[in-house]
């Protein structure tokens, strides 16, 4: 079924090695390279790239909202379809009534957040960030978090051909640390005061939040 509704010039072509050689085992391990190979060959895309995804995992939402998502026009509609969204229960003052998933949503959604709960304790970015939402707002909402944010990336790989290369957590700790002290540097600033290291520029860029 699958192998009809693939391009002809895809059809033969060999996959590309996964770039993360450990991920590949794995899935070569429960038998699901061919299901990658065939999904690839389908949607021009590896949705295995995103951490959390599986060709199992990618198959069951593709069954459910299609492989071009043109339906969706933005990224935006995709997961407030799946509503992944922080929900908005009140306007102008009022209650608003709670609208339930379609079927077809709420399949994608719980796979989603299954992809989430997977990657939770992983040393990749999205596991980083997963961990970063628990310590604020506790473990519920970083999975409905990192849920929505790997469906994102996973609406931008088949609707745009936008590949997703994982930086690790250490990369992501860095960065959310140096867009930290931008912030707290600006603001400081704003208010008239100067900011002073008290460890090396490179040091204090690790420290973690």
């Amino acid at each position: 079924m699958i192998n009809e509704m693939q391009p002809p010039e895809r059809r033969e072509q060999p996959l590309a090695p996964h770039p993360k050689r450990t991920k590949e085992k794995a899935i070569r391990a429960r038998g699901e390279q061919p299901l990658r190979t065939e999904l690839w060959r389908l949607t021009g895309v590896d949705a295995t790239h995103v951490d959390g995804i599986s060709p199992n995992a990618a198959l069951d939402v593709i069954s459910e909202v299609g492989f071009d998502l043109g339906a969706f026009p933005t990224e935006r509609h995709f997961v407030s379809w799946l509503r992944l969204t922080p929900p908005m229960n009140i306007s102008a003052g009022k209650p608003l009534k709670k609208r339930r998933n379609g079927a077809a949503a709420a399949r994608a959604a719980q796979t989603f957040r299954l992809a989430a709960v997977a990657v939770q304790r992983t040393q990749t970015a999205l596991g980083a960030y997963c961990r970063r939402v628990a310590r604020r707002k506790g473990v519920k909402v970083a999975i409905f978090a990192t849920a929505r944010k790997i469906a994102t990336l996973f609406y931008r790989m088949l609707r745009f051909g936008q590949d997703y290369l994982d930086e690790g957590a250490a990369a992501y700790e860095a960065r959310f640390a140096l867009r930290r002290l931008q912030a707290i540097t600006t603001s400081a600033h704003q208010l008239g005061y100067r900011l002073v290291p008290l460890l090396e520029p490179d040091e204090a860029v690790g420290v973690s939040a």
